[in-house]
């Protein structure tokens, strides 16, 4: 029974990441008119309304310069995902902290040259320029979850 129990759980898991992975793929070529070309996504409750968000990180040529790659978080909502913000800049991992601004987490990234830095949520949005944000400190490193690596 235990063993029935653990396969369905991973089964459930994985239907649902299908249903976000369909979702967010919807979003992103509504957002933008066209396919990405390649990205990698992270499903975390980003604003703790018991929805996940994705994190988009577009990890092609066209997207990516000396300093990073883009981002994008979008908000999940029960119909799907809708665009909250853009970051330029930024490379793995992508981690959130334990902290909230404005009631999303703080996001931890890093950006050529710098290192890794805070992106706080400024209410609407997180910042579009990493290199302009506050160094991460030991403290906010302590305790964090990568949703990117």
């Amino acid at each position: 029974m235990k063993n029935f129990i653990m396969i369905f759980s991973v089964l459930f898991s994985y239907q649902l990441q299908a249903q976000d992975d369909k979702n967010i793929k919807k979003a992103l070529i509504e957002h933008f008119k066209e396919e990405l070309p390649s990205y990698e996504t992270a499903y975390f409750d980003l604003n703790s309304d018991g929805i996940k968000d994705a994190f988009i990180y577009v990890n092609h040529r066209d997207w990516c310069g000396s300093g990073g790659c883009t981002s994008f978080v979008f908000v999940g909502t029960k119909q799907g995902y809708i665009y909250q913000s853009k970051s330029m800049i930024t490379y793995k991992p992508i981690l959130v902290t334990a902290n909230k601004t404005n009631g999303w987490y703080d996001l931890i990234v890093n950006t050529g040259g710098i290192g890794k830095v805070v992106l706080a949520f400024d209410g609407e949005k997180y910042p579009l320029n990493p290199s302009t944000q506050p160094k991460a400190t030991e403290k906010q490193l302590n305790g964090v979850i990568s949703i990117l690596k």
